[in-house]
């Protein structure tokens, strides 16, 4: 079996997902012909309103990583698939497949994401604070200590460091 990269419509990656396990393990076009199909997804923490929030963001947008050993019945299946605009190729439209290695270092990236959704902050990062009086403002952390960060936010043209818990702010997003 190798891995092989599906193309998706934003937002989508967990049903197309869903329609591969449920084709796989039911009669279907692609029965006991699919090892895995992966969703690499980031856990995240805010605060909105005092209340903790988990939220959960895709990693990869528009892809699922699927583990197939007929590609041919994988590429039939995808163009009647809603969601699904078929497999990654590259500019010679040659179908690409991806190594196991490639795959294990994507799902331990996520995995390391997961056990350190609160703590992904480093100093001299910019982010956002996501709840208290100064919420909406970007900043840039200055320190951290366990749970609580120094955030440094530009007030009326000066620089005014803050001291938030870690819950209180965020990654700035593009």
């Amino acid at each position: 079996m190798k891995w092989y990269i599906v193309r998706t419509q934003s937002n989508r990656e967990k049903t197309v997902s869903e329609k591969l396990i449920k084709e796989s393990s039911e009669n279907g076009l692609l029965h006991n012909m699919i090892g895995k199909v992966v969703v690499p997804i980031e856990k995240r923490v805010s605060v909105k309103n005092g209340k903790k929030i988990f939220r959960e963001k895709v990693m990869y947008p528009g892809y699922v990583f699927v583990e197939v050993a007929s590609i041919g019945e994988l590429n039939n299946f995808l163009k009647n698939c809603e969601g699904a605009s078929g497999l990654l190729t590259d500019k010679g439209g040659n179908i690409q497949s991806i190594s196991s290695s490639e795959i294990e270092r994507m799902i331990g990236i996520s995995k390391k994401m997961d056990e350190n959704a609160e703590f992904n902050f480093v100093v001299g990062q910019e982010v956002i604070i996501t709840d208290g009086p100064f919420s909406s403002f970007n900043g840039v952390v200055e320190y951290i200590n366990d749970q609580r960060v120094k955030v440094s936010v530009m007030i009326f043209g000066r620089k005014t460091p803050l001291e938030l818990n870690i819950n209180q702010i965020d990654k700035i997003h593009d």
